[in-house]
C-alpha cells in the first residue's frame, strides 16, 4: 500500500489565513521516470522508480525485471503502470512489455519477448493494451487483454503499423507505411475496418486522441517543416496548431481537458524546448526551456503542473513547473541520470 500513502501525503492542510489563501496549491500525485541505478558491472543502467512531486518518498517499481527498463503510460484505473524491459543476452536483443502494480508486487508479462516492442497504449479505460512489436514481422500492432489470453495481432502490413493510441470510444490511431510514406489512420479496437486519415508527400507521425475523443494531434512533416497539427476523428479539418513558428515540432502531449498542448520544439541537434499552447488558437502560454534539450512532457492530473526531462551533457533530471514556466523546481535527487516522468493520482487504496 506504499503508493497509496506516498500520493495522499500531499502535506498537512495550510492554517486559514489571507497569506494561505493566496497560497498557489502544492502539486500532489505520484511521478513515476526512469532512474538510473548502478549494476554489478558498474554500469548505470535505467530503471522505474515512483516519486512524490517534491523529489521524496522513492520507491522502485519492477526491479525484479532484467536489463534496463522502461516506463509505459499510467493505468487509467490508477493501479498499475505499463513497462517494458530491454536487455542484450545470449538471445540477442530482447525487449517485453508488462503489467507492473504500483502497490508493489510481482509484474507480470502482457507481450511476449521479441527484438522491438514499443509505444504501448492503454485501450478500453485500462482493460486492454496495444503496443508495437515485431514478433511476427517488421513491425504490426497487438493487443493484449489485461485480464489475460493470449496477445491478438491487429495489423498485417509488410511496410509496419506503429505509435497507436486508442480513444474514449474503444477505435485506435495509428502510424503505418502502407501507402508508401507514413499516414495517419484510425481503427476499430479489434483492428477491423482502418480508415486513411492523412493523404500528403511528407509522414504523418505521433497521432494522440484529445481526452474528449474530438480530435486527433499528430506531428505533420510539410515543405520541410514538421508541426503539431490537429484534426476531427474523420480526418477533416486539418489544421496546424503554430503556423508560424522556428524549430520543428517532435512531440507533444494533451493536458487533461484537452484545451492545451506542450509541444516539444526541437531547434538544433541537441537543442529544444516545450512550448505550451492553446489547442484552439495555438496562442502561446508559457515555456519551459533548459540548458540543453526538454522533452517529455507529462501533464499532473489537475492540469496545473507540468513535469518534463531536461538533458544536459550526458546527464538529464526532472522538472515541474506550471504550464506558463513559473514555479519551476527540480524533482531529481542529483548523482544520477532521470528522465522520462509519468504523472498519476493514484487510486484509493482498498479496505
Amino acid at each position: 500500500m506504499w503508493l497509496w500513502a506516498l500520493g495522499a501525503c500531499g502535506g498537512s492542510a495550510p492554517e486559514h489565513s489571507e497569506a494561505a489563501a493566496a497560497a498557489p496549491e502544492e502539486p500532489g500525485g505520484v511521478i513515476v521516470m526512469v532512474s538510473e541505478r548502478v549494476n554489478g558491472e558498474g554500469e548505470r543502467v535505467p530503471a522505474v522508480w515512483a516519486v512524490r512531486p517534491d523529489g521524496t518518498h522513492r520507491v522502485p517499481i519492477g526491479r525484479e525485471l532484467p536489463g534496463a527498463v522502461f516506463p509505459g503510460p499510467i493505468d487509467p484505473k490508477g493501479t498499475h503502470v505499463l513497462l517494458v524491459s530491454s536487455e542484450d543476452g545470449k538471445r540477442g536483443h530482447v525487449e517485453q512489455l508488462w503489467l507492473g502494480p504500483l502497490r508493489g508486487g510481482p509484474v507480470r508479462p502482457l507481450l511476449p519477448p521479441s527484438k522491438f516492442v514499443r509505444n504501448p497504449a492503454w485501450a478500453d479505460g485500462g482493460d486492454a493494451v496495444v503496443a508495437e512489436s515485431d514478433a511476427q514481422s517488421f513491425r504490426d500492432l497487438y493487443r493484449a487483454e489485461r485480464a489475460g489470453g493470449p496477445p491478438k495481432r491487429i495489423t498485417d502490413q509488410p511496410n509496419g503499423s506503429f505509435e497507436p493510441d486508442a480513444g474514449p470510444d474503444g477505435r485506435i490511431v495509428f502510424g503505418a507505411s502502407r501507402d508508401g510514406n507514413a499516414e495517419i489512420y484510425v481503427m476499430q479496437g479489434d483492428g477491423t475496418q482502418p480508415v486513411r486519415l492523412t493523404d500528403a508527400p511528407g509522414d504523418d507521425l505521433k497521432p494522440h486522441w484529445s481526452p474528449d475523443g474530438t480530435r486527433i494531434a499528430w506531428i505533420a512533416h510539410r515543405n520541410g517543416v514538421a508541426r503539431v497539427w490537429t484534426m476531427a476523428p474523420d480526418g477533416s479539418h486539418p489544421q496546424p496548431v503554430r503556423e508560424k513558428a522556428s524549430g520543428n515540432d517532435i512531440d507533444l502531449a494533451w493536458s487533461p481537458d484537452g484545451k492545451r498542448l506542450a509541444i516539444v520544439v526541437q531547434e538544433g541537434q541537441a537543442q529544444g524546448e516545450i512550448v505550451v499552447v492553446e489547442a484552439d488558437t495555438g496562442a502561446e502560454v508559457g515555456r519551459l526551456d533548459g540548458p540543453a534539450m526538454d522533452e517529455h512532457p507529462a501533464w499532473s492530473p489537475d492540469g496545473q503542473w507540468i513535469a518534463w526531462t531536461e538533458s544536459h551533457g550526458e546527464n538529464a533530471n526532472v522538472a515541474i513547473a506550471r504550464p506558463t514556466g513559473e514555479d519551476r523546481r527540480t524533482v531529481s535527487a542529483g548523482g544520477v541520470s532521470e528522465w522520462l516522468p509519468r504523472w498519476i493520482e493514484p487510486a484509493p487504496a482498498e479496505h
